[in-house]
C-alpha cells in the first residue's frame, strides 16, 4: 500500500512534531495529538516496553528533569507506508539526576535509530535504539570496566 501525499506528509509533521514539540519541547499536551491512547514503546535499556500515551509522558518529563536542554535533531527521516523511519541525534547536559547518577554537568551526543508505526496519523507504537552506553560513558560512567 502506497499513500497518498497527503497523508505522507501528515505522518512526517505528525514525527516531527514528537521530536521538536514534544520530546524536545516539553510541550505534553501534544501528546494527545501524536500518540495514540494505548501507544506502545519498545526500547533497549532502563526501559524496554511502556505503554500508554501517559507512561511515554511520564518517561519524558523525567528524562528532562535529568536533562533539562535535551533535545533530538533529525538526521534523516524515510516514510514508508504508516511507517517513519528516522536516524536521530539526542542532544543535552546532564544537570539532574538520571539513573542514579548525580548530575555532572557533562553535555553528551548520542546516535539512535526510530521507527515509528502510525494510524490514522498519530504514532501508535516505537521502536527505539539509542547508544545508551555511549552516553554514560560521556557522563562519566563506564558500567563495563571493571
Amino acid at each position: 500500500m502506497v499513500l497518498k501525499p497527503e497523508k505522507r506528509e501528515r505522518n512526517e509533521r505528525t514525527v516531527r512534531r514528537f521530536f521538536d514539540e514534544l520530546v524536545g519541547g516539553g510541550d505534553y499536551g501534544v501528546a494527545d495529538e501524536v500518540l495514540t491512547e494505548n501507544y506502545v514503546r519498545h526500547e533497549l535499556g532502563p526501559n524496554p516496553d511502556m505503554t500508554g500515551r501517559e507512561a511515554f509522558v511520564e518517561f519524558v518529563d523525567g528524562f528532562k528533569d535529568a536533562f533539562g536542554d535535551a533535545r533530538v535533531d533529525i538526521d534523516e527521516l524515510l516514510v514508508v507506508d504508516d511507517y517513519v523511519v528516522v536516524r536521530a541525534t539526542e542532544r543535552g547536559t546532564h544537570d539532574g539526576e538520571f539513573m542514579g547518577i548525580k548530575p555532572t554537568g557533562n553535555e553528551f551526543e548520542i546516535g539512535g535509530i526510530v521507527i515509528h508505526r502510525l494510524e490514522d496519523g498519530k504514532i501508535a507504537e516505537t521502536y527505539a535504539c539509542w547508544d545508551l552506553l555511549d552516553m554514560l560513558r560521556q557522563l562519566g560512567v563506564d558500567p563495563v570496566a571493571g
